[in-house]
């Protein structure tokens, strides 16, 4: 019995031991794990500020393109002079600031795609110098890698006098050569709704024969007709409107979302029942040599602007170095 009992204690302590060991092992994997899990926030919070900055870059050079396409638009050259100079001030002023704590910052002009901004500011009706209401604002506007290909599309209404979906306002994006039905265009209707100052959009998109259709409804700001509509940003008075951004159900009604020519090839923009609204308007369209205008005069106009600006982005800390390129396309759409 004395035998059973040292046999007994034997298996006791070694399984005391082996407890020890598993308990001492356990303490080193965790605390492996959490100084691993410490150094990993520590790079994360290193690069905030590399972000953070990139962000304040971009928005600085969008508002430099957006300034240079208002005031420099004689030619590409002016364009491109204006953006570079802008470009400069900003590296100037980032690096002055950020050189006060330990960082290296600097941005440069890397390249440039030229478009076209389309406008009205005469406060009319958008019917065309013959006073058509339905005709093509622009033909074979393209698209470029992963991009719209029309930004900044904004509208400044006045009145809006159509009531209802069949007298609506309507702006179409079709793949380019489609001339009779909706196969592969984007449709957004706008309409007041009767008795109210809430202003109706409707979008219809069609893909390859199948249309598929989102509302929104927003009241305006103000008592009155006049609204602002931000076509490519999804707004009505800032407000969002799911019909001219992402629905609940997460199907894309962005504009010219749908138009079934995908990230590369061309589309024509048009209006419909433009006798149905009055104000202003201006977008910018990319252009890459199929562009052409038809409809231009006294008052739909059009000058030579920037569609996208690429910066080359460098921060440099003690502890981190970050470089990329960074493309602005202000007030451009998700596709």
């Amino acid at each position: 019995m004395a035998h059973l009992d040292d046999r007994g204690q034997i298996i006791l302590v070694a399984a005391f031991a082996l407890a020890v060991i598993f308990v001492a092992m356990a303490l080193i994997v965790n605390s492996a794990i959490f100084t691993e899990n410490l150094a990993s926030r520590g790079e994360t919070a290193g690069s905030e500020g590399a972000l953070s900055m990139r962000a304040d870059v971009a928005a600085g050079v969008g508002a430099g393109v957006e300034a240079a396409n208002r005031n420099n638009h004689s030619s590409d050259s002016a364009l491109t002079d204006a953006v570079r100079t802008s470009v400069g001030d900003i590296s100037l002023q980032t690096g002055r600031q950020s050189a006060r704590s330990g960082r290296v910052v600097d941005v440069a002009y890397q390249s440039s795609r030229s478009g076209e901004r389309i406008y009205q500011s005469d406060g009319t009706a958008f019917s065309n110098e013959t006073g058509t209401a339905a005709y093509v604002v622009a033909a074979g506007v393209s698209r470029v890698d992963g991009a719209n290909g029309t930004r900044a599309f904004e509208i400044e209404a006045d009145t809006i006098s159509a009531t209802d979906n069949s007298t609506a306002f309507e702006i179409r994006a079709q793949e380019s050569g489609l001339t009779s039905g909706n196969e592969n265009s984007w449709r957004a209707r706008v309409w007041n709704v009767t008795g109210s100052d809430t202003v109706h959009v409707r979008t219809l998109k069609n893909d390859g024969g199948s249309t598929v259709v989102e509302d929104c409804e927003v009241t305006k700001d103000s008592p009155g007709p006049a609204v602002t509509i931000d076509v490519t940003g999804g707004t009505i008075d800032g407000e969002g409107c799911d019909a001219l951004a992402t629905a609940p159900d997460g199907e894309s009604f962005h504009f010219s979302a749908g138009t079934g020519v995908g990230t590369t090839g061309s589309y024509d923009l048009s209006f419909a029942n433009a006798d149905k609204i009055s104000g202003d308007f201006s977008l910018v369209v990319h252009d890459d040599g199929l562009l052409s205008l038809p409809s231009l005069g006294p008052s739909l106009e059009s000058s030579p602007a920037l569609y996208d600006v690429t910066v080359r982005y460098t921060h440099y800390t003690a502890d981190l170095r970050y470089e990329t390129d960074v493309r602005v396309a202000p007030g451009e759409p998700d596709v």
